[in-house]
């Protein structure tokens, strides 16, 4: 486990960013057990920050910490990508159901920010900024959707799409998860055929899922 010096007075934020990162580009493997002494002799930063840090990503659900087991990288099984898979397509489809006519021009105009974010990440090679970018991206369809009960299970869900996107990273190299379809998708939310875009996730996720099967065979 390689990990880069940061200045010695950085914010438990910082670090936790950082430690993030580190998940999100594969070079903290799921699975893998951490400690406080390695992480902050690495990091040169003090144990208070460094705690801090810890105990937000494990409340994110990146990091696992058990009495007597100690702290490692959450991982994730091929029952709980499964799980998630047939969740986010629930959630995703009823999300667009639910704001399909709520779309304005200001909020077509947001979906576009956020998809020339992650596109603009993903070819400035950024693994982090394009992860945060696909998250940001496909968080539109809910935050448009005003249901906060729907909102709140994407929030619960969002730390496994995570641990999906390292894996996928890890395996193939790529930065931004199918762009393509990213593309179909953006088109889709601004026509007027729902059906289609139902369709279209339906597609995707299955794809998502079919992508995530070939990697931990060549694993």
């Amino acid at each position: 486990m390689i990990l880069s010096e940061i200045r010695p007075l950085t914010l438990s934020g910082q670090v936790r960013d950082m430690l993030r990162d580190q998940i999100m580009a594969g070079k903290l493997s799921p699975g893998e057990r951490l400690t406080e002494t390695d992480l902050s002799q690495r990091l040169k930063v003090s144990r208070g920050p460094l705690r801090e840090a810890i105990l937000q990503l494990t409340e994110e659900g990146l990091l696992i910490k058990k009495t007597y087991k100690g702290l490692r990288v959450r991982s994730i099984s091929l029952r709980e990508l499964e799980e998630l898979y047939s969740m986010r397509t629930t959630l995703e489809r009823f999300a667009f159901e639910e704001a399909w006519e709520k779309k304005t021009d200001a909020a077509l105009d947001d979906l576009r920010t956020r998809f020339d974010y992650l596109e603009q990440s993903r070819n400035a090679q950024d693994i982090s900024a394009a992860v945060n970018g696909e998250i940001h991206f496909h968080s539109w369809i809910y935050e448009l959707s005003d249901h906060s009960l729907l909102q709140s299970h994407w929030r619960k869900l969002s730390p496994l799409v995570r641990i999906y996107m390292s894996i996928h990273n890890r395996q193939h190299g790529v930065c931004g998860v199918f762009m393509d379809a990213n593309d179909t998708y953006l088109k889709l939310a601004q026509d007027d055929n729902l059906a289609a875009a139902l369709v279209h996730i339906e597609n995707h996720m299955q794809k998502g899922l079919d992508q995530v099967y070939a990697s931990l065979e060549v694993s």
